[in-house]
């Protein structure tokens, strides 16, 4: 416990100090804990935009020789890991992430298919993954049975809930909220995980209404969780997040996606207040006008396939922020600064005065050693200082 005190210390330092509380100005959500590892911020601004840059899992597991396995298994060795990332990403990473007040609970993007009954792995050097080999719904009787959800059972929930008890004790008397998990998959990434990617596409074909069932199931699960996470924290049920990944427009048409999609996510936001984010890796650009339908959406990510002069245009129109997420291989890694310079004040050209936007390096691996790593990410920062300098 003595190196978590000393940890729990330095952090809390971070948040207080000068540094930190000037790059909080920029965030409408600072006071909103994103509750995931890789935090987000939803920009205040439409000029001298902020930038973020950001690991993912495999990375700080690489640079400060993390094991996954323990990460993800034992309160005690999360929360020493996410403060030594924190502390080493302030004194490391340039940009302007936030800080906040408050350590995590994650078990990364298989929380809520845990829930279902999905087997999970635990892996040595990244986030644990699903067994996708053994589909819960092999058939469509299987949607019968499923279980009814259980807050303090189903699936990993218990360990949520092992995780806080341990996580409030070794806080106790510093000022820091320990954040009990939200839910970030959405309804159509959770059905895909359990029935696979093939089957659930061909669903949507050969047995529209079963796939209907088996969104409604889901969109269901989301909402008694939020209701019995509030309910257990004495908290309001936080605006919901989407994360949808699967969904790209070379695969799922607008048409799809508006009629058997849409409505559960809808459904979601109307129950929860809105939207607080909507995230898909994939090119989404011909989905735009759709997802601007949901109710109360406050970020949309914009990924490094998809349109951003386009997203201005179209997300402008109800002030939703933009969160633009650069290819970290094609971007960074394989370009040098003039390239870098040129990709950030083209997306400043597309955004500027128009829309509240940040701009994102996310996703990070260690491809060759961590210096080469550290070189890129501080020439990019040094680079995107130039044209977005706050």
């Amino acid at each position: 416990m003595q190196d978590i005190r000393q940890l729990l210390e330095q952090y809390v330092q971070i948040v207080e100090s000068p540094r930190n509380q000037v790059s909080r100005k920029y965030w409408e959500n600072a006071d909103e804990p994103y509750l995931a590892e890789r935090w987000r911020g939803r920009s205040r601004r439409k000029e001298q935009t902020p930038f973020t840059i950001a690991l993912d899992i495999s990375g700080y597991a690489r640079v400060l020789d993390i094991n996954c396995v323990d990460y993800y298994s034992k309160a005690e060795d999360q929360l020493r890991q996410q403060l030594r990332y924190a502390i080493w990403e302030y004194e490391n990473i340039p940009g302007h992430r936030y800080f906040e007040p408050t350590v995590f609970i994650s078990f990364g993007s298989v929380f809520e298919v845990s829930f279902f009954g999905a087997k999970i792995h635990y892996l040595p050097k990244q986030a644990p993954w699903y067994n996708e080999k053994e589909h819960v719904l092999v058939e469509k009787t299987d949607l019968l049975a499923m279980r009814q959800f259980d807050f303090f059972n189903s699936g990993l929930c218990a360990k949520a809930h092992e995780f806080y008890g341990e996580m409030k004790r070794m806080t106790e008397g510093y000022p820091l909220k320990v954040m009990f998990p939200v839910t970030l998959r959405s309804p159509f990434s959770i059905a895909l995980m359990l029935r696979g990617y093939t089957e659930l596409l061909i669903d949507t074909c050969d047995d529209p209404e079963f796939f209907c069932d088996l969104m409604a199931t889901v969109t269901n699960y989301l909402k008694q969780y939020a209701c019995q996470r509030a309910a257990f924290l004495g908290e309001p049920i936080p605006r919901m997040k989407l994360f949808n990944d699967e969904i790209s427009s070379t695969v799922i048409s607008r048409k799809m996606y508006e009629d058997l999609i849409l409505p559960y996510e809808i459904d979601l936001a109307e129950f929860t207040h809105g939207i607080s984010y909507w995230h898909s890796c994939s090119s989404t650009t011909d989905l735009y006008a759709a997802i601007n339908q949901l109710p109360g959406l406050q970020m949309m990510h914009i990924g490094p396939w998809s349109d951003v002069r386009k997203a201005a245009d179209v997300f402008a129109e109800k002030d939703v922020c933009l969160e633009i997420c650069l290819n970290s291989v094609a971007d960074i890694y394989d370009q040098e600064e003039d390239t870098m310079r040129k990709k950030l004040l083209l997306i400043r050209d597309a955004c500027d005065k128009r829309i509240r936007y940040q701009v994102r390096a996310d996703g990070f691996a260690v491809m060759n050693t961590v210096d080469a790593m550290l070189e890129k990410v501080k020439t990019w920062g040094r680079v995107a200082g130039e044209v977005f300098p706050g």
